[in-house]
């Protein structure tokens, strides 16, 4: 699944964001936002992602829907909904479907402004709802520690910090991440990112990914992203797009 960030890096709330505030979104990057939603307020972030290996897979993967939900101030709830996987290998009649499980279901806490930087700590658990093939098997604890600086009006760099416990506990992965970002007039903006995964027991993928996203009103986002792997376990290729919009008139909790 990819994970995609670009609207925030460029701007730094003196506290956090307000309904006021145009939509900021953890997509297309694979680094989340630092940022948690506005309190009350209801974002859905959707996308659709092809990728191109090697060895000849093809995989389709829709509709990468992320709910989040704003609890307080600088606290929200975040979780992926179950994903829909196809995959299919060239020159063959082989093709498989399954679904993937609720992915990364918890809470992100803001941290910040320190010193015009934006940091957030996110704790989660992928819940083993989906197809183990696509998931892998049992209960997934998460830890992420995205953040963002701005180095002048038109650019910020960012970066993550994740570790992940797989395969029922047996297996952990470090993916460090580091992104770049511009500006581009008042809505839009562009980056370019990298990210390893680094499995213990497992061959290390790294990828290299840029993207852009545009905004054509306050609640509403599109994103275009791909990118192509560092190494021969990585996607070969991939490419993905994307739609997220915010609801705000919700009863204040």
């Amino acid at each position: 699944m990819i994970f995609v960030f670009a609207g925030a890096l460029l701007r730094v709330p003196a506290e956090a964001l307000e309904k006021s505030d145009d939509i900021d979104t953890n997509r297309p990057s694979f680094m989340l936002s630092p940022l948690v939603v506005p309190r009350a307020s209801v974002q859905l972030e959707n996308g659709a992602l092809y990728q191109h290996f090697q060895h000849g897979l093809n995989y389709f993967d829709l509709t990468e829907t992320q709910v989040r939900v704003g609890l307080t101030k600088k606290t929200e709830f975040q979780m992926y909904v179950p994903n829909c996987s196809i995959t299919h290998q060239e020159h063959t009649p082989l093709t498989r479907s399954g679904v993937s499980d609720l992915g990364e279901v918890g809470i992100k806490r803001q941290f910040g402004p320190i010193k015009n930087a934006q940091v957030a700590v996110t704790a989660s658990l992928n819940l083993p709802t989906g197809s183990t093939t696509i998931s892998g098997p049992g209960v997934q604890p998460v830890f992420r520690a995205p953040w963002t600086y701005p180095l002048n009006k038109n650019y910020a760099v960012g970066g993550m910090q994740s570790i992940l416990v797989l395969n029922s506990g047996h297996d952990v992965q470090y993916q460090p991440d580091f992104l770049v970002s511009r500006s581009i007039g008042a809505r839009a903006s562009a980056f370019a990112e990298y990210v390893g995964f680094f499995t213990q027991g497992s061959q290390a993928q790294q990828i290299a990914h840029f993207g852009a996203v545009y905004k054509p009103a306050r609640h509403h986002q599109v994103d275009m992203h791909f990118g192509f792997g560092l190494d021969k376990a990585a996607p070969a290729a991939f490419i993905g797009c994307g739609y997220s919009f915010r609801f705000d008139r919700f009863p204040r909790f």
